[in-house]
């Protein structure tokens, strides 16, 4: 600690030059003692101020104030009320002492008392009130420093808290993704299998009808793993420029006959909205999951409102990039804080039994976290919930899309190389495919289909799995095919996609993918509209 903040600096207010004479004469060999006198009472006030004395001295016997005064004064305007005061009198009156004691005063002394005694008494207050301010001091740095902890404590444990909940939302991300996938597998080798049952026993109605209930199912569970996907992030996107209000509109229509009566749909203004980078088909059902959400928490009736505006950059978390953000807002009885954290797992729903999967908002939060954006919840118990999905602008124009038709049935004996790693799905495929009239050759992985391409001249079209096991990519594959055959069509499929997998593939050539399951008819419709863009290959 600093020296100077342990100097005696003493002040006294005394009418009597003689005094200040005095007392100054006694401190003059004490290095640690600095002496300063104001002999008009009246000044004492502000040289208090101005001097900030650890030890004040003062004549209780003054004309105009005396000291009873001005130690008053000290006392409720002074500098610091703790100042230690010691009066000084030629008169060794108990009545006096007992006064000055009660307005404040520490000590008393006659004039004069002996150098020694002066200073000792001067040392000891001065000592006590340094130490008293120190000790307050620190106290007072203690408790900012424990203020301090706290809030860091409170911060770490909030971001603790955020870490867990991305930890577990990406731990069930990567849980969902791969059961998907592995689902999606053994709903495609079923699905292959009924398809060509369905082939077999054409003419048999009884036998056709079974088959079709069958392929509803697996329809279903392609819809169920699907939503799995999207809120692991794994579900391929088709991302393009979107006209934000031209699509809000469109689901509009769409939603006008569908809430009921009681719902009331509203539609805020949507003027001078920049375009976003979305799959427009998946953000379309994001959308209709959101209403449909809101809808189901007003069962009494109530409003839901689509706005949407636009953020600049930084405005929203410090993110660089600009969004355009699309909320829907209910008026239903709104989300319990207790479990507002929740609303995105999957499976998770306070709706009664049968009346919901649990996979909308889930859904919804894989799409946004899958095209670079946020998604926030804002809820209050009785004044509703609204849900806003924060999507990157872009300033490309929207293209028109392009109606792709499948070129008519062709008899041609074209060759398909499949790529698959499981053997069961594999089967199932060129089964399909030959089914269809296609000649087959395949590999279960990507260094055994490379050396196909290379000793087959005549394959027309790889068909690969996305998700390849080996030192070979798929990516890596197709790109070392093409280098061999440019113009060679590939066709990926995957029970669910990785999305830095398409991310590093998209901008090197289209992405023609077929999710799993697919029935023989996409298939064909996909492998014909190949044939029909692609141009004539060496044989």
């Amino acid at each position: 600690m600093d020296n100077t903040q342990h100097r005696h600096k003493i002040l006294l207010i005394d009418d009597e030059e003689m005094g200040a004479e005095l007392v100054a004469q006694m401190v003059a060999d004490d290095g640690d003692l600095d002496f300063n006198s104001v002999c008009d009472p009246r000044s004492a006030l502000a040289a208090a101020h101005e001097l900030r004395p650890t030890i004040l001295l003062v004549d209780l016997r003054m004309p105009v104030i005396d000291g009873f005064e001005v130690i008053r004064l000290l006392r409720q305007d002074g500098p610091d009320p703790d100042v230690p005061i010691i009066m000084l009198s030629s008169e060794d009156d108990p009545v006096l002492k007992v006064k000055g004691f009660e307005i404040g005063a520490n000590d008393y002394l006659v004039k004069w008392p002996n150098r020694r005694e002066l200073i000792a008494r001067i040392r000891y207050h001065s000592h006590a009130f340094l130490a008293r301010r120190d000790r307050d001091a620190a106290f007072a740095d203690l408790k900012l420093s424990q203020q301090q902890l706290l809030q860091k404590s409170q911060e770490l444990e909030t971001s603790q808290a955020a870490l867990f909940q991305a930890q577990k939302m990406e731990a069930l991300g990567n849980l969902t993704g791969g059961i998907a996938h592995d689902f999606n597998n053994v709903l495609q080798i079923i699905n292959g299998s009924l398809s060509l049952l369905k082939m077999y026993c054409a003419g048999n109605e009884r036998a056709a009808q079974k088959i079709d209930v069958a392929l509803a199912g697996i329809a279903r569970g392609s819809q169920l793993s699907s939503q799995l996907l999207a809120f692991a992030r794994r579900q391929p996107l088709q991302p393009e420029t979107v006209v934000v209000k031209k699509l809000v509109d469109d689901v509009s229509i769409l939603l006008q006959h569908g809430l009921g009566e009681t719902i009331r749909l509203e539609v805020g203004p949507m003027d001078d909205l920049w375009n976003v980078t979305a799959d427009p088909g998946k953000l379309e059902n994001v959308l209709l999951n959101l209403v449909i959400n809101a809808k189901d928490a007003m069962p009494n009736g109530g409003a839901v409102k689509i706005s949407a505006h636009n953020i600049a950059p930084r405005q929203f978390r410090n993110d660089p990039n600009p969004f355009v953000v699309i909320s829907v807002t209910d008026t239903g009885a709104g989300i319990p804080a207790e479990i507002r954290e929740r609303v995105f797992e999957p499976f998770f729903t306070t709706k009664p039994k049968g009346k919901g999967t649990g996979l909308g908002l889930s859904m919804a939060y894989g799409f946004v976290k899958q095209s670079h954006g946020h998604i926030t919840i804002d809820s209050m118990v009785g004044a509703g919930t609204t849900v806003s999905i924060y999507l990157r602008a872009t300033l490309d124009t929207a293209a028109h899309a392009v109606v792709r038709e499948a070129p008519p049935k062709t008899d041609t004996k074209e060759l398909v190389l499949v790529v698959e790693d499981e053997d069961g799905v594999r089967s199932s495929t060129i089964e399909l495919l030959e089914a269809l009239g296609f000649r087959t050759l395949s590999a279960a992985d990507g260094e055994a289909a490379l050396a196909l391409v290379e000793s087959n001249d005549d394959i027309d079209i790889v068909f690969t799995d996305v998700v390849m096991p080996g030192p070979v990519r798929s990516i890596d594959f197709v790109l070392r095919a093409q280098a061999l055959r440019p113009g060679l069509s590939v066709l990926f499929t995957s029970g669910y996609v990785q999305s830095d997998v398409l991310e590093e593939w998209s901008g090197k050539s289209d992405i023609n993918f077929l999710a799993k399951p697919y029935n023989i008819d996409d298939l064909a419709a996909k492998l014909k509209y190949l044939l029909a863009v692609q141009p004539t290959l060496p044989h």
